[in-house]
């Protein structure tokens, strides 16, 4: 009764916390456009995961059912510094290509490595003794991982569809 009730408030939460990252997120960017793609890769992201959860048997439990809440806190972190540090990029070069190239070897690489360390960190949470503290553990680490797949591959073409290509264009 009590994961049910947890799984539930869950769900009901998911929604409402992804609403409410989005209205910081384009409040914060002034950008509705880099606001809405921006938080893209974070339901990735969760469609992901519990799609992985799915597929390799992992029952939901009162630790994996708040693995979700978990997506939104990494995913918006990784997506909000790459469409920053490309804004950026973008207000310096004056072009989106130049902008986007600058962004994928600099703060591309950062992530990598962030995203690197933190999944070797739950990957450890593999060994524990007990059953669900290993699942998650390994589900984390895959959620990390997804969360720099969506921010490094998904996040960079959609900021480059709704960019023009030259800046002098959007104003």
């Amino acid at each position: 009764a009590s994961l049910d009730a947890t799984t539930n408030g869950l769900q009901r939460a998911f929604p409402i916390a992804l609403v409410a990252c989005m209205v910081l997120v384009v409040v914060a960017m002034r950008s509705v456009r880099f606001g809405l793609v921006t938080i893209v890769p974070i339901v990735l992201v969760v469609a992901w995961l519990y799609a992985v959860m799915n597929v390799f048997g992992f029952g939901l439990n009162f630790i994996t059912a708040t693995i979700a809440a978990i997506s939104i806190g990494v995913g918006i972190d990784y997506s909000v510094h790459f469409t920053e540090r490309f804004r950026q990029e973008l207000n310096i070069t004056g072009e989106r290509e130049r902008a986007m190239r600058r962004t994928v070897t600099g703060t591309g690489a950062a992530l990598i490595a962030s995203s690197a360390t933190s999944i070797i960190g739950f990957v450890v949470m593999a060994f524990a003794p007990m059953p669900m503290f290993a699942a998650y553990g390994i589900l984390t680490a895959i959620m990390i991982f997804l969360a720099a797949v969506a921010s490094l591959l998904v996040l960079p073409s959609l900021l480059y569809l709704v960019t023009p290509p030259n800046i002098a264009e959007d104003k």
